[in-house]
């Protein structure tokens, strides 16, 4: 439910980032399509007003000229004709640069050329009329000169002038005007772009934040409930333990009692046994003493029994005696195992599987096997006595059962993982099936061909210590080539026993 919570959580996510992606891009696109219309519009506007300003300056040549001319008629004073002279020069280039830039405004379609053309030709007819003027009243001709300023020529040429330039820059002010409206029009829809996107903004950030909390919500229902299900589960557990360590004791004591109490019986049954064989012998020595007819087939069969069926009798029960008190001193010996308090203190590994190996070099001598440690291993803080046992088990265990005709290696290794040391013991011996890999752990269970001696117990000894060292054994074998048994204890027993997980 939780991952599946998860999987939403993660979906809605990514949707409304879809969403607010989209929105974003929107508002970029538009502000970018706007912007680049304001910028148009805005030059458009300038391309207007720069139409206005020299309608403006084309007038005001003239009037420069016509200022100058009439002061000089008036002075005879050559200075001036300076601002006549200017304003010749600038008339010519404001015509130019009139027509050009009229003709750039809306790509030509908001200012015909004909009314600038017109406008043109009338500034012209005017300044040739101040120049002919000028050249009359230099030449003498001062009646010329009256009679044409007197006929109001020149008046009428400005006034003419004066309209076809208030035309245009009426037209140019049109533009100006309707660039600036469509500016404000463009900033508006802009406007209202932005703020629909920053409101969708908000709605999908408030989206993304109420599916957060949801989330967040949900995530912390499903902490508590873990908390929880922890809490019952580690009751649970705790009961458990101490239901197995209590069973676990019972048996201990119960396998401790079994043993002493079957030792009474067998320490008499061995001596009666004794008994036997000595009353076995009388008999023998009386029948023989006794006996007048040495033919007599009674007195051979009475032989028979006392000098050969009741001693293999007796021979029989006297091994079967030493082997059930081998079994119980390996009983009391994993009982006092499984009572003993275990002493966590730093341990070298190398030093004690060296120690383990020496202690059975005598084994492998005969075995014809050669032992190695494989790089270095890890050093534990745990029960030696404990691990002293596991090791000498383990490689008297693969000393045992080494493949006849191949010569023996075992190899011991080790390395870390988190918390714990895993070791292994690995022999080129004849390995273990498949089917057995659990059964050879059980007491008094034996795989394989029963041709060495054992009772079964060494590994499932070496399991129950492992176990109360924090770990666990196991083993690996493809059944022909060779066995490997994976030795796993905590990395410091101190901490795990400090913590009740040892």
């Amino acid at each position: 439910m939780l991952r599946s919570g998860a999987r939403r959580f993660v979906g809605y996510n990514l949707l409304l980032l879809a969403g607010g992606t989209v929105v974003l891009l929107m508002i970029v696109s538009a502000a970018f399509v706007f912007s680049s219309r304001s910028l148009l519009h805005a030059t458009e506007s300038l391309k207007a007003a720069r139409v206005d300003r020299l309608v403006l300056e084309f007038i005001s040549d003239l009037v420069d000229a016509e200022t100058a001319q009439r002061g000089f008629v008036i002075t005879r004073n050559e200075a001036y004709l300076a601002p006549y002279e200017t304003a010749t020069g600038e008339f010519a280039t404001d015509s130019d640069d009139l027509r050009l830039r009229a003709a750039e405004v809306d790509e030509g379609r908001a200012i015909p050329p004909g009314p600038v053309d017109e406008l043109i030709a009338l500034g012209k007819e005017k300044m040739k009329l101040v120049s002919h003027n000028l050249e009359e009243f230099r030449a003498g001709n001062l009646d010329e000169v009256r009679l044409v300023i007197a006929s109001d020529r020149g008046r009428v040429l400005m006034e003419e002038i004066r309209q076809k330039g208030a035309a245009i820059r009426d037209t140019a002010a049109a533009v100006r005007i309707a660039r600036a409206a469509a500016m404000r029009e463009s900033a508006s829809l802009l406007t209202t772009m932005i703020s629909l996107g920053v409101a969708m903004i908000v709605v999908l950030t408030t989206g993304a934040a109420l599916v957060i909390i949801r989330h967040l919500k949900e995530i912390d229902d499903a902490r508590n409930e873990l908390v929880d299900i922890n809490q019952e589960l580690e009751s649970r557990v705790r009961d458990r333990t101490e239901a197995v360590m209590r069973t676990n004791d019972e048996l201990q004591r119960y396998a401790y009692i079994v043993s002493h109490d079957l030792r009474a019986p067998l320490v008499n049954i061995m001596g009666f046994t004794s008994e036997l064989e000595t009353s076995a012998e009388q008999i023998s020595a009386y029948v023989r003493k006794t006996a007048d007819d040495p033919s007599d087939p009674e007195r051979a069969e009475v032989l028979l029994a006392v000098d050969q069926d009741i001693p293999e009798a007796l021979g029989f029960i006297r091994s079967s005696m030493k082997r059930m008190d081998s079994l119980i001193n390996e009983i009391l010996k994993l009982s006092r195992a499984g009572r003993r308090v275990l002493e966590p203190l730093p341990v070298d590994m190398q030093a004690l599987v060296t120690e383990c190996a020496d202690s059975i070099r005598q084994r492998f001598a005969e075995a014809g096997a050669e032992v190695r440690i494989e790089g270095r291993l890890p050093d534990v803080v745990s029960d030696r006595s404990a691990l002293q046992q596991i090791f000498t088990n383990l490689l008297d265990n693969a000393s045992k059962y080494l493949k006849e005709g191949r010569p023996g290696e075992i190899v011991v290794r080790g390395r870390l993982e988190r918390g714990m040391a895993i070791f292994e013991v690995e022999d080129n011996g004849r390995g273990v099936a498949e089917s057995d890999f659990e059964r050879i752990f059980e007491l008094f269970r034996r795989a394989g061909v029963q041709d060495r001696p054992g009772e079964g117990i060494g590994l499932a000894h070496t399991r129950m210590l492992s176990r109360r060292l924090g770990g666990d054994v196991t083993v690996k074998s493809d059944g022909e080539s060779g066995t490997t048994f994976v030795v796993a204890v905590a990395r410091d027993l101190g901490l795990r026993m400090g913590r009740n997980e040892a």
